[in-house]
Parts: structure tokens; C-alpha cells; sequence
């Protein structure tokens, strides 16, 4: 009996290896999908903002759906949100508006709107709100995440930088 206590234990232990390697090979070999706010231009009087979606993950990523709870947007507007530009700038994440593919290590973007001293512009500035990214991997597995978008001018994380010369 002693003799077989050793190859068992080894043997449990070989399992529980592999168990542990296909499950991080999944979680790793699949497309990551994020978004990110992210400046086009900026002046003294405005700035503007695209909509960057990354494909950081190790395959390509199919049928990208951006949704977004538009109900709780009310604090995070400013007062260019007009019913015309809601549409223009919310477009990512209308229903017809699905990315086809991305594939892994590329980006796309799209107009994002603006802010403006005194919360002018279309978005308060510093405003967070969260967003939700539906998608499909190469091999038919489906994933759902969830992030918060902040619209800041993505030159700084801190807001704070030297003054740029053209």
C-alpha cells in the first residue's frame, strides 16, 4: 500500500497541473477588448476626443458591440449635448454600429465629442461612467466586460503637463 501512496499523490498532482494550465492558457489566449478615451486636439478653448478601441489580446476579435446605460449619462453631459449631437457622439454604441473584426494588436477609433470651459462643450470634463464591450473570439466563445471611461485629455494621466511647442 505504501508503495502506491507516492505515484498517486504524483499523479494528482499532474492533474491538477494540467487542470491549471488549459484553464490560463484559456484565459490567455483569447482577444482583450478595451476602450479608451482619447484626446484628437486640444486648444485653450476646447477639446476634442476620439473613441479608441484596442485589440490587446492574442487573436482576433469578432463582432465588437459597445453598449452604454444612456440613462445614467445625465451627470456627465454638458450643455453642447444636444438631441443632434447625442447621435453624432454616441454613435459607438448604437446597435448598427458593430465592429466587424478587430484584429489582434490593432485599434480603431471614432469622433468622441468635446469639452469646453464651464462644462460648454459636450462632455464635463473629469466626468467616469461606464461602458460595456460584447464580443466574439476566433473559436465562437463569447465575452462581456466592463470598464469605465473617463473623459480626461489622454497626453496626461495627471492633467498636469509642460506646455507644448509647435
Amino acid at each position: 500500500m505504501n508503495d502506491q501512496i507516492i505515484p498517486i499523490i504524483a499523479l494528482i498532482i499532474s492533474i491538477t497541473a494540467l487542470g491549471l494550465s488549459i484553464y490560463f492558457w484559456r484565459m490567455q489566449f483569447r482577444p482583450i477588448i478595451t476602450a479608451t478615451v482619447k484626446t484628437a486636439a486640444a486648444g485653450n478653448i476646447s477639446t476634442a476626443f476620439n473613441l479608441q478601441v484596442k485589440n490587446s489580446g492574442s487573436l482576433p476579435a469578432k463582432d465588437i458591440k459597445l453598449s452604454i446605460n444612456q440613462s445614467e449619462l445625465h451627470n456627465v453631459f454638458g450643455a453642447d449635448a444636444t438631441e443632434e449631437n447625442k447621435t453624432r457622439w454616441l454613435a459607438a454604441f448604437d446597435d448598427k454600429n458593430t465592429i466587424s473584426i478587430l484584429q489582434n494588436g490593432e485599434s480603431i477609433l471614432c469622433s468622441f465629442g468635446t469639452c469646453m470651459a464651464q462644462d460648454k462643450g459636450f462632455w464635463k470634463y473629469l466626468s467616469i461612467f461606464q461602458i460595456s464591450i460584447g464580443y466574439y473570439g476566433w473559436f465562437g466563445y463569447h465575452y462581456v466586460d466592463t470598464q469605465k471611461i473617463k473623459i480626461v485629455d489622454s497626453n496626461s494621466f495627471t492633467d498636469f503637463q509642460w506646455e507644448r511647442r509647435s
